[in-house]
């Protein structure tokens, strides 16, 4: 009874340690190859682990990328977790602001690996839901800071969850800009949603004196 509890953590340990050495080694296939040529063979051979090996971590190469993805990318879910309750107007829209370039420059920081998933985007339905379910995360917890505004009454009252998904939308589609090498200002970029974020939905020093 004692060994076999003993054993446990030791199977755990060791497939957590295959686990992370599938995707380590994943990350450098799908750079190398590109999403199209990249097999579960070609893991499995370059990992030096059994082919069944894999698919007993992973449903096939689809998952594999969207692990990769979120293992790589794991600072843009660092992001829903940075907390907004800015008690001022000037204040909300320093911290869009920062929220806004880091996106920016998280996405021309991990280029490479960003191009393989644009490739992979148009060509599988499971990595298309992936990359929706991660901006339905960033919709909602921008909705969520938007009602907050609206509470603190620095904030016009527009539908949060509109509001958010025209956001977020416009940050995805500078994302892909970013990762494409269309647009390297990434300063310019996020001043300038920001802008248009706070000139339209943010009341102004000239609607409010008091705020």
């Amino acid at each position: 009874m004692v060994q076999a509890a003993n054993r446990r953590p030791r199977r755990y340990l060791r497939s957590r340690i295959t686990r992370k050495l599938i995707l380590d080694t994943a990350l450098n296939v799908f750079l190398k190859e590109g999403y199209a040529k990249t097999t579960i063979a070609k893991i499995s051979d370059q990992a030096k682990v059994g082919y069944g090996t894999v698919y007993s971590h992973f449903k096939g190469k689809n998952d594999i990328l969207n692990n990769v993805v979120d293992n790589v990318l794991d600072e843009f879910y660092n992001l829903l977790e940075v907390p907004f309750a800015p008690d001022s107007l000037k204040e909300a829209r320093k911290d869009y602001y920062q929220l806004v370039l880091t996106s920016l420059r998280l996405s021309e920081e991990h280029r490479p690996i960003m191009k393989v998933y644009q490739e992979a985007l148009g060509k599988s339905t499971s990595i298309t839901k992936h990359w929706y379910d991660i901006k339905e995360q960033f919709i909602i917890s921008a909705a969520r800071s938007f009602s907050y505004s609206q509470e603190k009454g620095i904030a016009r009252s527009f539908d949060t969850q509109l509001v958010a998904k025209a956001y977020i939308l416009l940050v995805d589609r500078f994302i892909w800009e970013v990762v494409n090498g269309k647009e390297d200002n990434l300063e310019k970029i996020a001043a300038t949603i920001v802008d248009m974020l706070f000139q339209g939905f943010f009341i102004t020093s000239s609607d409010s004196k008091n705020k």
